[in-house]
């Protein structure tokens, strides 16, 4: 025994003596209160302070007189560990017995303090304490109540005592009152009704309720059947959605039932806020008001700001995931959707969601709205302005006005993550295990860090991250200030004095850290490399697990996998750039795959949910998964057919039961998620439990034998975990129990073994994502593999093997590799922790839940939203225009709602200065739109700013009337229908056609429809579309003089075709277009013109113009006059070249794109009947500003017709953004 305790002792020393320990500290979560501890990494075994921990934890201990053990005493037991000795003596004070408890590895002592690895400390006082402890990541414990096993118990029979049914303005609410708590009831439509199922109630007798002569209800059937009671909700709209919750005595169940977010506005208030929302979203509303005073009130002590006039808060509810969205300009406005986040590898940590988005969004608002002495004065003139192409001197106005709004994405987005991280009390970003991969797979690959100007116009546009890598740069550059400076500095670099006058971003960095911005860039990234190389390096002190790579392709983000074990093969979704997502059936045998389904609109995460039934060889998917409300699909391998199955469902996390085919899924509405599932045949679909605001299920997995789901579980407190629950259970009609299986290192995916013994998932408990595999029957739980990058989604696909996918920095790669324990899982340091461990005031920026504080808010009564009260002036700016050959003074004045219901364009001007006449003129431009949807609009003289600069003028002599509607026939993301009607009275009008061409007739009125069907996609790294069709189909009358009328009509059609052909964005355009007229006389103004490039000197127009129907380069502009024509054109856009870095005095080069083109024209002209043409077009894009853009385009083609030929070419600079 001696021997051994030598041995082990000599170990010890020996790993100390050979490698340094790194000191840190580790956060203890208890309730919302954060401690820290010291702590030791030791070659990736992380050590803590356990008296720091017992006595964070307020249980006591005792330091032995020689510091030679520690007793640590529990209200049953207790138990005494001994320095360098790994084994512990747990004594039982009832009982009177002693246990031996093996360590993972043995403690020391380390100035008075007893250092213990902190598996081994979880693992013991878990195994003994009456709370437990849970390992977040290798930097943080979470204490939480212990989870005993929960008993189903048998449920007696309730009765209703009461129902009411209430009705509001576009809704109605039922009230049922039980004996006594409901536990188990589910909900389901059919055809447009309702159906509700209450288990275990009984009613004396069926009976059927009438509700004759209101609007949303027809009747309620109640009908007993046997376990259960089933109500028959009988509705008179064909779309409605419902929402269940009980009341706080847990007896009574509010159904409430609204038609789909149609209904109406209404607006509450507190201090610094003013919220707008639909109804169906009042649940939510004090404690959206709580949160956002919750986190403004620490924001303006930190910024030392206050706002000027109350925040808008503007909930929606028409995306299946949610997010935040913010501006300053022309107000402080937020946009919230209530719906759960798309969650995944955990990409963004968060605890309570709502909070958390509205601190993240709040930051945005406080630092684009500060402001120096000269802006504030600006803006109570001008107003905050919001650029407008038809105006570019108002881009001027807005740069004066909120000059930080101007400001790269990277710096707008690393504030806000930081300070999201803090205020959730360490969920967020900085502190989160994706970014501390990305990093590492970043060294570990041996691939370049990006400058701050090849960040935003290089990496952002071609990574499959898109514009979320700027959040990753971001946040870690100012995570590196903070640990290298200090916060206080970084929190000066972002503030804005009273005195200051419009500092640049690289100004005041110099000026608060006495240092070139540049040099601290490429600092940070010798920093960031040295880190990572560090914690590879730790990762690589235990056997790495040999995995086989089964592609070198990335396949950039994937779905949910499934194993084909008849033909060995593995189906998923991916969507990486140059490649339209996909569903694609991956042959194990031969690595190679083929495409199944193409899938439009993929979300930026998960693509899409898919289940398969490998009995039944039938896939299931759902399409709009990034916007609107998901559809549910079946694909059938042995026809070959898809089939919706449900539409704008809202479900996804599919898996399907391989024993009874039903079809189980996670449904997102009115902020809640609910599980639901389908029976076979899959006509209607039931929702089983409505989880709590704030609490999110995802993750769906089912076992073969179709008795055990698992599911990934998040809870308000940031708390992510794996459960298991008994559907014999829940098909029995008893509550839905979730046993914890782990909550350590935030688990997801998780998946069935092929016998159903085993549940494997990915976790990141040492720091980095590794497998997991928990035996049903024993309850253990064994790591698998030790990775330097990380392996998701695991799915055993033989006895012996599983498969996996890792992360590259391009995307997700499948391998395989043996299931067998893995020796030790080394942790990682976490970048954020060093911060922390430097600046512990951090902790203080902890908020305080919003269910605390929610009722020492002060909140208005509900009123109704009065769009026309709240409209006011947004902008009042003077503006210089042009006006044929004349310069015109005006004003420019907008005003609307926060919402755009009303909408109201004031562009007034004279022309004082008599260039080219005599006669004073004026000017007028008015237009007014009634929900973007009843468009008012009048001119007089109306005035064009590029008439300034170009021989072509478009400021047209005379006065237009017109009224207008568009709508959304069908907006199914890609698939748009537009639909557009305006009728115009042209008053005076004396040439047409950029005043080209001299109309016969100066008074005339025009009817004008038109269909637009866009059905385009792109994809990731793209610069225009890229697939699709585009179809538009227009007819419009003409009538003049009615004392003398002249008639006439056109018809025209045009259809594009885009193609991706030969390599990656590489696009093929093909465009057939057709016109008729009809007129009896000759009537000039509508005839059909053909000719020229139409690009001007100065432009506002698409920079592509010869992509028009009536644009015709080669020949001079509006020279080809037909009644008749049919026109094709071929267009082949080369891929964009982007130049890593491409920048002078702050002009960027985001991309140099060319295209080439051919078109044919046949046509009635008298002058050209055939005509054919060949040109080529440039464009170079440059960004300004960080925000505005400008192209510089040169174009050349020429013309060959019976009997002449010609060429043209141009160089254009459009202004603002094409």
């Amino acid at each position: 025994m001696k021997i051994f305790q030598l041995l082990l002792l000599t170990v010890v020393v020996f790993n100390f003596i050979s490698f340094p320990q790194v000191d840190t500290k580790i956060a203890v979560i208890i309730g919302n209160n954060y401690k820290l501890i010291d702590a030791e990494n030791h070659l990736g075994i992380i050590y803590l302070s356990l008296n720091d921990l017992l006595e964070n934890l307020d249980i006591p201990f005792e330091l032995s007189e020689h510091k030679n053990s520690i007793s640590v005493s529990f209200s049953d037991q207790s138990f005494v560990l001994t320095i360098q000795n790994p084994f512990v003596n747990i004594l039982d004070s009832k009982s009177k017995t002693k246990k031996i408890y093996q360590l993972l590895n043995s403690p020391y002592l380390k100035k008075n303090n007893v250092y213990i690895s902190s598996l081994s400390a979880i693992e013991l006082i878990n195994f003994i304490w009456n709370k437990q402890l849970i390992q977040l990541a290798p930097n943080r414990i979470k204490v939480e109540e212990k989870e005993f096993e929960q008993q189903i118990d048998t449920i007696p029979q309730l009765k209703i005592s009461k129902l009411e049914v209430e009705f509001e303005n576009d809704a109605v609410k039922l009230k049922l009152l039980f004996s006594d708590e409901i536990k188990n009831y589910y909900s389901f439509y059919r055809s447009r009704n309702l159906h509700l199922i209450l288990w275990n109630v009984i009613v004396p007798k069926d009976s059927v309720i009438d509700f004759i002569g209101k609007d949303l209800l027809d009747k309620i059937e109640i009908k007993s059947i046997g376990q259960f009671t089933e109500l028959t909700i009988h509705l008179k709209e064909e779309e409605t959605i419902s929402e269940s919750f009980k009341s706080e005595n847990r007896k009574e169940l509010i159904i409430r039932i609204s038609e789909r977010d149609f209904g109406d506005w209404y607006t509450k208030e507190s201090e610094h806020f003013k919220i707008i929302y639909r109804d169906s979203h009042s649940h939510l509303v004090n404690h959206l008001l709580a949160s956002a005073e919750n986190s403004l009130k620490h924001l303006m002590e930190i910024f030392n700001y206050k706002p000027e006039q109350k925040i808008i808060i503007n909930t929606y509810d028409v995306s299946d995931y949610g997010f935040g969205g913010t501006t300053t300009i022309p107000e402080n406005y937020i946009r919230i959707e209530i719906e759960p986040l798309e969650a995944g590898y955990e990409v963004i940590p968060y605890s309570e969601r709502f909070q958390w988005l509205l601190s993240h969004e709040l930051v945005h608002i406080v630092v684009n709205d500060m402001a120096g002495n000269l802006e504030s004065s600006l803006r109570s003139i001008f107003g905050k302005v919001l650029p407008e192409r038809n105006q570019p001197l108002s881009v001027l106005y807005s740069l004066l006005t909120n000059h930080n709004r101007y400001t790269p994405r990277w710096y707008q987005e690393a504030i806000a993550v930081f300070i999201e991280t803090w205020f959730s009390g360490g969920y967020g970003r900085l502190l989160g295990s994706f970014d501390e991969m990305y990093f590492r797979s970043l060294v570990n690959e041996k691939l370049p860090f990006p400058s701050d100007v090849e960040l935003e116009n290089y990496t952002s546009h071609i990574s499959i991250f898109l514009e979320n890598i700027l959040y990753l740069y971001g946040t870690r550059f100012v995570g590196h200030l903070a640990d290298k400076y200090g916060v206080e500095k970084l929190i000066n670099w972002f503030s804005l004095e009273e005195d200051e006058f419009y500092p640049s971003l690289e100004a005041k960095f110099e000026k608060v850290y006495n240092t070139d911005f540049d040099d601290e860039w490429n600092n940070f990234i010798k920093d960031e490399t040295e880190f990572q190389k560090q914690n590879i390096s730790t990762l690589q002190t235990a056997p790495l697990t040999q995995t086989k790579r089964l592609s070198e392709e990335s396949f950039g983000w994937i779905t949910k996998p499934y194993f084909d074990s008849k033909d060995r093969s593995l189906i998923f979704g991916f969507h990486k750039p140059g490649n339209l997502a996909q569903i694609t059936k991956f042959d194990l045998k031969t690595n190679s795959y083929e495409q199944i389904v193409s899938l439009p609109s993929p979300s930026i995460i998960q693509i899409a949910s898919l289940a398969y039934d490998e009995t039944y060889n039938q896939m299931f998917y759902t399409r709009n998964n990034n916007q609107l409300f998901r559809d549910l699909l079946m694909y059938d391998f042995n026809s070959k057919n898809e089939k919706l199955i449900f539409e704008d469902i809202r479900v996804g996390s599919l898996t399907i039961s391989p024993e009874k085919h039903e079809l189980w899924g996670v449904q997102h509405q009115s902020g809640k998620a609910v599980l639901v599932r389908s029976k076979y045949p899959y006509t209607e679909a039931q929702s089983l439990s409505a989880f709590m605001v704030g609490d999110e299920l995802q993750d769906l997995s089912i076992n073969r034998k179709g008795d055990l789901l698992a599911v990934t579980l998040h809870f308000s407190n940031g708390q992510q975990s794996i459960g298991i629950a008994d559907i014999k259970e829940i098909d029995k009609g008893n509550p839905i129990v979730f046993k914890t299986v782990s909550s350590n290192g935030t688990p997801e995916n998780p998946s069935w073994s092929l016998d159903g013994n085993y549940l494997y998932w990915n976790a990141y408990v040492n720091g980095v994502a590794n497998i997991y595999r928990y035996d049903v029957a024993t309850e253990e739980i064994t790591p698998l593999t030790n990775t330097i990058q990380g392996l998701f989604r695991p799915i055993e696909i033989s006895n012996d093997s599983l498969l996996a996918f890792e992360f590259t920095t391009k995307g997700f790669i499948p391998v395989v590799f043996k299931i067998q324990k893995t020796e030790r899982l080394p942790a990682i340091q976490y970048f954020g922790q060093r911060i922390l461990d430097k600046s512990p005031e951090l902790l203080k920026w902890n908020l305080e839940p919003t269910r605390i504080i929610k009722d020492t808010i002060n909140v208005s009564e509900e009123k109704s939203y009065n769009s026309v009260s709240s409209v006011s002036l947004k902008t009042f700016i003077p503006t210089i225009s042009g006006f044929q050959s004349r310069i015109v003074l005006g004003l420019y004045l907008q005003f609307n709602d926060p919402l755009l219901f009303n909408d109201l364009i004031i562009d007034a001007g004279i022309s004082p200065f008599k260039e080219t006449t005599n006669d004073i003129k004026y000017h007028l431009r008015l237009k007014y739109s009634y929900h973007q949807k009843f468009i008012v609009a009048a001119e007089y003289n109306a005035t064009d700013f590029y008439d300034l600069f170009n021989k072509r003028k478009r400021g047209m002599l005379g006065g237009r009337f017109a009224l207008g509607y568009n709508y959304f026939l069908i907006y199914d993301n890609p698939l748009k229908i537009k639909h557009s009607t305006e009728l115009s009275l042209y008053k005076d009008i004396k040439y047409i056609n950029d005043n080209q061409t001299e109309v016969s007739i100066p008074d005339y009125l025009i009817l004008k429809s038109e269909i637009d069907i866009k059905d385009l996609r792109r994809t990731i790294g793209s610069t225009d579309w890229e697939s699709g069709d585009w179809i538009r189909l227009s007819i419009l009358g003409y009538t003049s003089d009615p004392k003398k009328p002249k008639y006439s009509g056109q018809l025209m059609a045009e259809w594009d075709k885009f193609f991706l052909l030969f390599f990656d964005h590489n696009v093929l355009q093909f465009k057939i277009a057709t016109g008729y007229l009809f007129e009896k006389e000759e009537i000039p103004e509508t005839k059909f013109y053909f000719g020229g490039f139409g690009n001007r000197a100065i432009e506002n127009e698409p920079v592509k113009q010869y992509t028009k129907m009536f644009r015709f380069p080669g020949v001079p502009i509006y020279s080809i006059v037909a009644d008749k024509f049919v026109k094709v054109m071929i267009s082949n856009s080369l891929p964009a070249l982007r130049i890593p870095g491409a920048s002078f005095l702050g002009i960027d080069l985001k991309n140099i794109n060319f295209s080439i083109f051919s078109q044919g024209l046949y046509s009635d002209s008298p002058l050209v009947e055939k005509a054919i043409d060949a040109g080529a077009q440039l464009n170079f894009v440059f960004q300004h500003w960080e925000n505005l853009e400008t192209t510089l385009s040169a174009g050349i083609a020429k013309a060959w017709w019976n009997g002449g030929n010609d060429h043209e070419w141009f160089i254009s600079f459009k202004l603002l953004k094409d």
